[in-house]
């Protein structure tokens, strides 16, 4: 019989960002922060390979019963993103280009399955209010 592991849902999204960030290390990118808490919610991982500076949601499952990770973000959720990481920006200024990544990690028992979309959110500015950017 072969042994697979179960982890509670805090441990299995702490184990999960730090196989994100492990994935993003052998691709040659820089973790710049994790779990970068404002008022709005949290960045769950920031790297930088160049002047390309991503920033990523994570998100893990061991179950498919409630779908895949990258499911779980919705326009909602892209939008929260892009604030935080424009509320991340005005701190720290960055001349190069910016993207937003989605991983989705699915824990089979024994190892991590990665999905993982680059550049998976393109925000936009409205014509009428250019301040204002929608994902």
């Amino acid at each position: 019989m072969l042994w697979k592991r179960r982890f509670t849902a805090a441990r299995l999204g702490a184990a999960g960002e730090r196989r994100a960030a492990w994935y993003y290390r052998l691709r040659g990118w820089r973790v710049v922060a994790r779990n970068v808490r404002s008022r709005g919610g949290e960045i769950d991982l920031i790297v930088r390979r160049g002047r390309m500076l991503a920033f990523v949601e994570v998100k893990t499952r061991q179950s498919l019963t409630a779908g895949a990770g990258y499911d779980a973000v919705d326009v909602r959720k892209q939008q929260q993103l892009v604030d935080l990481a424009s509320v991340w920006l005005a701190r720290h200024p960055h001349p190069g280009e910016v993207r937003y990544d989605i991983l989705s990690l699915f824990w089979t028992g024994r190892r991590f399955v990665v999905t993982h979309f680059a550049d998976a959110i393109r925000p936009v500015a409205d014509a009428r209010r250019p301040w204002l950017r929608r994902a």
